[in-house]
């Protein structure tokens, strides 16, 4: 994710007193000179970094939840299976007295169990992490509680009621097969009406941020006029899942994904797969991965140590090396300049269930 780095340019004035007789000297003076600004500054950002020791207080979580006897801790996350076994292994090394017991599903299907195992008085989840775990706040189920880690997070990717924090986005663009699609094809969202695309677009049937997006910068009535004529013209295959999205692109059964994550065009491409991905400005950037921890977790401070994890520094380097966007200021992209060149972006701002559920049935009815 681009971040803005704010820099002060600081001038340091010198008074000097000088005699009023010509040719004397300097009058000498007995006030404490301050220190220059740009000094203080740094100084003050080495003693808070100094301050936050990640290994102590992730040390200060484990031993809590070892000391309680909690020997294991419920994920439950969209990450695809494959993306995130690596991360569990970290985990596993990094804590093995916790077994991380790994519960996946899409995120409408993961919020859906969630709510659903809690009508029936069961609370299964330590840690939810997906894109819609604010309706999991809003059910009254997440923890006000923010991680150590959290802090390296910056404040506008955490919720103002401290329930949950991202440790990703997710930025959303045209994910093509290389062996049926040139880069040039597709400029804007009218090209794919082009007859090559008859049949061969697909999207995963919860881009409602994607449709926020069109909605945001072109208009309701545009956007949705964009949408019928592409299912109109060309058919969209609507399927679940966004890792399913880019399998089936990467394998030539679609040409095109109409929306796509970069993460999951990467992914694949990195593994040497016949895709790439094109960005249509302003890209939509979603404050996905949101992390919330369970009010009424049955590992209570392992649900704590793993909410810490996946904001750590091991944790968010390797989400980057799987292409994602990550939110930590103090690590980087994976490339650094990864998103260099997209200039225009739109945040979808994040719904309430009301805002969701209106949404969601009208992207589909769209769809239809």
């Amino acid at each position: 994710m681009q971040r803005l780095f704010r820099f002060a340019t600081l001038g340091i004035g010198i008074a000097l007193v000088v005699s009023a007789c010509g040719g004397s000297t300097p009058a000498a003076s007995n006030a404490p000179t301050a220190p220059p600004a740009a000094a203080t500054a740094a100084a003050t950002a080495a003693a808070t970094a100094a301050a936050f020791d990640e290994a102590a207080e992730e040390k200060k979580l484990y031993d809590a939840a070892v000391a309680a006897n909690e020997t294991e801790v419920n994920l439950y996350s969209s990450i695809n299976e494959q993306e995130a076994g690596p991360l569990l292994d970290i985990w596993a090394k990094k804590f093995p007295k916790i077994k991380a017991n790994y519960i996946r599903a899409s995120e409408s299907a993961l919020v859906s169990r969630i709510l659903t195992e809690a009508q029936g008085g069961k609370n299964n989840f330590d840690v939810v992490a997906t894109t819609t775990s604010q309706l999991v706040a809003a059910a009254g189920l997440a923890l006000q509680y923010f991680p150590p880690n959290a802090s390296k997070i910056p404040d506008d990717l955490k919720d103002k009621g401290g329930q949950w924090f991202s440790i990703y986005t997710n930025w959303d663009i045209v994910q093509i097969n290389t062996s049926k699609v040139k880069k040039g094809d597709i400029k804007t969202y009218e090209d794919l009406l082009k007859p090559q695309f008859k049949g061969q677009i697909v999207i995963d049937d919860t881009d409602v941020e994607f449709y926020q997006g069109l909605i945001a910068s072109r208009g309701q009535d545009k956007a949705d006029e964009l949408i019928r004529s592409i299912v109109k013209t060309s058919g969209v295959t609507v399927i679940d899942g966004h890792g399913t999205v880019s399998d089936k692109v990467v394998a030539g059964e679609f040409s095109v994904a109409l929306n796509n994550y970069v993460n999951q065009a990467e992914r694949a491409k990195r593994q040497g797969a016949p895709t790439d991905w094109i960005a249509i400005e302003p890209v939509t950037i979603i404050t996905a991965g949101k992390v919330a921890t369970a009010k009424s977790a049955p590992h209570p401070n392992a649900a704590k140590v793993m909410a810490n994890f996946l904001a750590s520094t091991d944790g968010q380097k390797y989400l980057a090396s799987r292409g994602r966007q990550i939110t930590r200021s103090d690590v980087p992209q994976d490339p650094p300049d990864l998103l260099k060149g997209i200039s225009k972006t739109y945040t979808a701002p994040v719904l309430s269930s009301a805002e969701q559920e209106a949404i969601t049935k009208k992207f589909k009815s769209l769809f239809k």
